[in-house]
């Protein structure tokens, strides 16, 4: 690994954790679990049972600030107990989705699902300003301007808006609006340039842009790839930005002229939901909905060290000032502190690792080729003037002529091998082919050479065959005639895991899903450096299968935490069109598996389980997400949605009016809200919860909602 970790590691020793003054020691350098060759958290601290949506460090390392799904911030003394520092700051109406503090460390800015943006002051927890409204909804990022005099925020509502921190005066405000097509653009992210001049947002669309903040005049437009943008920063000297997406990628961008850098970022099996880059520029962290956080290197873009794990999803993640410590949060309300000098340390041991890998590999490709120089010696194939001739075009792939959906065409099977002849010649014109083609076509060619040396029982270079063509791209050919030069070798072991897929699906035909699915998850775990995609799509489909049981069985609860566990990597497959791909119709042709409707019977029936299980809430956010996922709802769609729509606002109410009964105000308000947002023109939702409010004594939540059922023209 080329990355510069010598110097970040320089950094910690200046001040290790382990050397901090006895008051301070609350923090030892990060355990092991051996079992797992996984680095733990240095420290754990649960202080509530919400979703920790943001987190960010103060300047002197050992404080942070967190934004959590019920309505507060809080601040909380990593160094020594992590327990929280004095009361939280109220003021949101509901959940708080980003936080940022001010250069200076005397401001807060938030953001939230009320649309607003509220300025605090750290010391008396007060609002500084009344909270800044014109965004019209969700607040999904805040930060401050490298002076500290300016606060941008981005939303759901298609828009970036700059507010003058001292104020609260509106700056500027940036449209992101697809004004050709008027789809909404969710604006996920926004950071502040080094200089302050200039200001990135993320977004939706799948794009990065970069605007001047005098003049709201958009400089550069990104296009980032497959997948919403779901966070984006700048490298501390302003010449890249970096960008963490849907698709499960992160990558690196010339902030000047919005060229991709390098290689991108491949590890993750979900979308990222959040990244940070630390002080030095030598590395950056990503948090993600498969439950992990990953440090990657900025130099070379490889993994440093081992994935940070999380029993739920990861919405944030910070790097203190001096790159020592880094800190995520979680789902369910946990958040954890990680020693940077362990992971970096980690990421050494496995370069060196890595480099003894890549010797023995070169060994055995030496071993492989003298082999073959010997088969070419003994048995140099001299021709038979009896034999047909072949002539240059037959050494192409005639599939064009031959049925496209046929078995032979999914495994990319040339028609030279599949219909035997000479082998000797086969091997012969196959290898004229690697000889004249691009890396993209040697990728086949290798493999059908592998499988034609395996059939004259050439195992060793039947395996280098192998070996190169999924060097080249991995292929299901390629890993089938890597199983077989495997078995050829008698390396049994290795052969089963490349037939791993296979088995895997079968297990699953014969009713045994549990076992299916395991061997699924073990073999994206050996594989995570390869192709990832047909181990989320069997991955998905399995666990797919499984929550369809249930349902169609009644288990509804059950059925909504399968769809909850397969529906995010399915989402991933479907936005970055991964599940439409031609190598993928091999799961059509063995097993019947029809991938084009699978999005959105599975969206449909996730949210039905969810509403039949009364978890009312979760149907409302899985309805919105899949909503947000199509670009024009219209025909079944449409009809299903707005009966769906029509039965569970019924049912928002009607819990709500359940908790009310029960004196559970807060959840009758949430249920209240929920059903808000399926169908904003519900009086009675507005006037529940009003009332609701009542309860509370939060009058001015509650006479927001009687002016908007005013609004609607009842007395």
């Amino acid at each position: 690994m080329s990355c510069d970790l010598e110097k970040s590691n320089n950094l910690l020793h200046t001040r290790t954790i382990s050397q901090m003054p006895h008051n301070m020691s609350g923090i030892p350098h990060t355990t092991r679990d051996t079992s797992k060759g996984q680095p733990a958290p240095t420290k754990a601290v649960r202080r509530c049972k919400n979703k920790v949506w943001a987190v960010a460090f103060f300047k002197d390392g050992r404080r942070v600030v967190t934004g959590s799904h019920d309505k507060t911030l809080r601040i909380l003394d990593v160094w020594q107990t992590g327990e929280m520092v004095g009361e939280p700051f109220k003021g949101h109406t509901d959940r708080v989705r980003s936080v940022a503090i001010s250069p200076d460390n005397l401001r807060i800015a938030s953001g939230g699902d009320d649309a607003t943006v509220i300025i605090w002051d750290t010391e008396s927890k007060q609002m500084v300003l009344n909270p800044l409204v014109k965004h019209t909804e969700k607040v999904n990022s805040v930060c401050f301007s490298p002076d500290g005099k300016r606060v941008a925020s981005g939303s759901h509502d298609s828009t970036v808006i700059v507010w003058n921190a001292e104020t609260g005066a509106v700056l500027a405000t940036l449209d992101s609006q697809q004004r050709r097509t008027s789809k909404t653009v969710h604006v996920w992210s926004v950071s502040f340039s080094p200089d302050g001049l200039k200001l990135a947002s993320g977004s939706s669309d799948h794009t990065i842009r970069v605007w001047r903040t005098v003049n709201a005049e958009c400089l550069l437009k990104i296009n980032a790839g497959q997948g919403s943008v779901r966070s984006v920063v700048w490298s501390p000297d302003g010449n890249q930005l970096v960008s963490g997406s849907s698709d499960n990628t992160t990558k690196f961008w010339n902030s000047f002229n919005g060229e991709k850098i390098g290689r991108p970022c491949i590890g993750h099996t979900r979308w990222i939901t959040c990244l940070a880059i630390s002080s030095d520029n030598s590395f950056i962290a990503t948090a993600s909905d498969d439950s992990t956080v990953r440090l990657w290197c900025t130099k070379t873009h490889k993994q440093i060290g081992h994935v940070l794990e999380h029993a739920k999803k990861v919405h944030s993640v910070a790097i203190s000032p001096n790159a020592e410590l880094l800190v995520s949060g979680s789902d369910d309300g946990n958040l954890q502190l990680w020693s940077v000098r362990d992971i970096l340390e980690q990421g050494k041991v496995e370069e060196s690792a890595t480099e003894d890998e890549e010797a023995q590999g070169e060994q055995l490709l030496s071993r492989s080729s003298k082999t073959q120089s010997s088969h070419d010696s003994d048995d140099e194939h001299t021709g038979d003037p009896n034999e047909p001739s072949v002539d240059q075009g037959s050494t192409s792939d005639s599939s064009g002529s031959d049925d496209q959906d046929s078995l032979f065409d999914t495994f990319t099977i040339k028609a030279m091998v599949r219909n035997s002849g000479d082998l000797h010649i086969i091997e012969d014109l196959l290898t004229r082919e690697i000889d004249f083609d691009k890396d993209d076509n040697r990728r086949d060619t290798y493999a059908n050479r592998s499988i034609v040396r395996a059939r004259k029982f050439e195992w060793d270079d039947a395996l280098q065959d192998a070996v190169k063509s999924i060097a080249i791209q991995p292929s299901l050919l390629g890993y089938i005639s890597k199983g077989i030069a495997l078995c050829g070798n008698m390396q049994l072991w290795d052969a089963m895991e490349a037939f791993d897929f296979a088995f895997a699906i079968a297990l699953f035909g014969a009713g045994r899903h549990d076992e299916a699915v395991r061997r699924v998850q073990d073999l994206t775990t050996a594989s995570q450096h390869s192709d990832p995609i047909p181990c989320s799509v069997v991955n998905s489909y399995l666990r797919v299968q499984l929550a369809m049981i249930a349902f169609q069985d009644g288990r509804y609860s059950e059925a909504a935490d399968q769809f909850d566990r397969s529906i995010p990597s399915m989402t991933d497959l479907f936005s970055s069109r991964a599940l439409f791909e031609p190598r993928l119709k091999i799961f059509t042709v063995l097993f019947g598996w029809d991938l084009d409707w699978s999005w959105q019977t599975v969206n449909h029936a996730r949210c039905e389980a969810c509403l039949c299980a009364d978890r009312v809430i979760e149907a409302v956010e899985s309805h919105q997400h899949m909503m947000s996922m199509i670009d024009e709802v219209k025909g079944s769609d449409l009809e299903w949605s707005t009966a769906f729509k029509k039965d569970c606002t019924a049912r928002c109410v009607a819990k709500g009016d359940e908790a009310v009964a029960a004196k559970k105000y807060e959840t009758a308000i949430e249920l209240y809200s929920a059903g808000i947002e399926l169908d904003s023109s519900c009086e009675p939702l507005f006037v529940h919860r009003s009332k609701a409010n009542l309860d509370r004594n939060l009058f001015a939540a509650a006479l927001h909602d009687a002016n908007r059922v005013r609004m609607m023209g009842t007395n």
